[in-house]
């Protein structure tokens, strides 16, 4: 299916529908990312975003693709008095293909001109004139439309709209059958996602999820932060109940517990304990793999960075999983050696998530980060697998710009212990008063 000479390929046939996909896959007209979506003109988010506008910076292709478009209209057998380009994006190909046909050639602005003639159609538009519309995509913007309206209010008429491509939502297809003006696009997204398929250029699970977004456009970027607030619940329960079955928490209301940041606390959670337990560790790393992948976008981290030292074999652990590199950052840095706080290799503008076992107070994570940004990477993120819920981490966390994302926390796991038994509704009572108050409760 390699298009090897598309000048050549077109002299004697029309492109087929895949033949066009494939040139705007092999110009990479079309960019992927379910984490962080496109927006369109319109407003609708989206995980695909195919750009025809590169078209003009590829003169082979973008011969075979207006010796296809001259073609086809010359297979149609209309009247057309005048060439019209909807908005910006379709006056260069207006432009080659009113010049291919010895036509009139004219554009439409999106909104009439503010100043001069302050005109909306640019170019001599007589009333009468039967129209082809050229467009580069037909998707949810409203140049179409808007070209429509602007032509007939200059007493023309659209005999037919013409594309390179289509999105197959069918919006602005209704509203051009709703006006009687037959269309046609030259490839589709169905098309296009088949022949990136069978190319390897798109994974099963961004198919799926470009089709899921096809199906309901509009309410897609809702649905879908709805799926993984319910795989962060799911994941909060299961990895708590996971620390419960390793003995990782002890309740001792009577003998408090001293955390690193001097709080006295009456329960201790162990994370430390899980590399000793290898299904049960997998899990928890698989499930910051889930995070990494499904919020925050694997192409939005460079390395992954574990605090010393009880978030050094987590870190460790998911870099491997996810073939990034990897390094670790001390509290102080050592008076021998490099005399540094960061081992490992770190380059200016890495983004780097942080990985922390356990939040309490988030000092540790947070001065980690800001040794990290002095050597130059971006840190926006930082998991950890649990957390304690304390409300000063949490202000801690949001005036460093950093976003915490915990597999568990405190109040999920005093409910999955008291459920099933692990400790008692006093010792959650207790617990609970602590929370509100740390610092008080010790005093008392």
């Amino acid at each position: 299916m390699k298009i090897h000479n598309p000048t050549e390929n077109s002299k004697n046939n029309m492109l087929t529908r895949e033949e066009v996909a494939e040139i705007l896959l092999n110009i990479d007209a079309v960019s992927l990312n379910t984490i962080s979506p496109f927006k369109y003109a319109s407003g609708i988010l989206s995980p695909i975003y195919t750009d025809c506008r590169l078209l003009a910076s590829y003169p082979a292709e973008r011969k075979a693709i207006i010796d296809t478009f001259v073609k086809h209209i010359e297979s149609l057998h209309k009247r057309m008095d005048i060439i019209v380009g909807t908005g910006s994006s379709a006056i260069s190909l207006a432009t080659h293909i009113a010049q291919r046909l010895k036509l009139p050639m004219a554009y439409v602005r999106p909104i009439v001109k503010p100043h001069g003639k302050m005109k909306q159609i640019e170019g001599l538009f007589e009333k009468g004139s039967d129209a082809l519309l050229i467009s580069d995509i037909m998707s949810t913007e409203r140049d179409i439309p808007n070209s429509v309206r602007a032509i007939k209010s200059h007493g023309g008429k659209v005999v037919y709209c013409l594309t390179i491509f289509s999105n197959n939502l069918g919006i602005i297809e209704k509203i051009l059958e709703k006006e009687g003006i037959p269309f046609h696009s030259l490839t589709d997204l169905k098309t296009l996602l088949d022949v990136a398929s069978v190319k390897e250029k798109i994974s099963p699970d961004e198919k799926r999820c470009v089709v899921e977004w096809m199906a309901d456009p509009e309410n897609w970027d809702k649905l879908r932060r709805g799926q993984i607030s319910r795989m962060l619940e799911k994941s909060r329960k299961e990895v708590a109940e996971i620390l419960l079955e390793i003995k990782a928490v002890t309740v001792s209301p009577n003998r408090p517990y001293k955390y690193t940041s001097g709080i006295l606390s009456p329960i201790y959670t162990d994370t430390r304990l899980l590399i000793s337990y290898p299904d049960r560790w997998e899990y928890v790393i698989d499930s910051f793999v889930n995070v990494i992948v499904n919020e925050i976008g694997i192409q939005n981290v460079n390395a992954i960075a574990g605090v010393a030292t009880s978030g050094i074999s987590h870190a460790a652990y998911l870099a491997e999983k996810l073939v990034l590199p990897m390094v670790y950052v001390k509290s102080v840095a050592e008076e021998y050696g490099k005399r540094s706080k960061i081992e490992g290799d770190i380059k200016r503008g890495d983004k780097v998530v942080i990985i922390e076992d356990l939040v309490s107070t988030g000092s540790s994570a947070i001065s980690a980060t800001k040794a990290l940004r002095e050597a130059g990477a971006i840190v926006d993120q930082c998991l950890s697998i649990f957390t304690y819920s304390i409300a000063k981490s949490k202000v801690a966390f949001e005036h460093e710009r950093i976003n915490l994302i915990t597999l568990s926390d405190l109040p999920t796991l005093l409910d999955v212990a008291v459920k099933i038994g692990y400790i008692k509704d006093a010792d959650k009572e207790v617990v609970v008063e602590w929370l509100n108050d740390p610092d008080g409760w010790a005093k008392r």
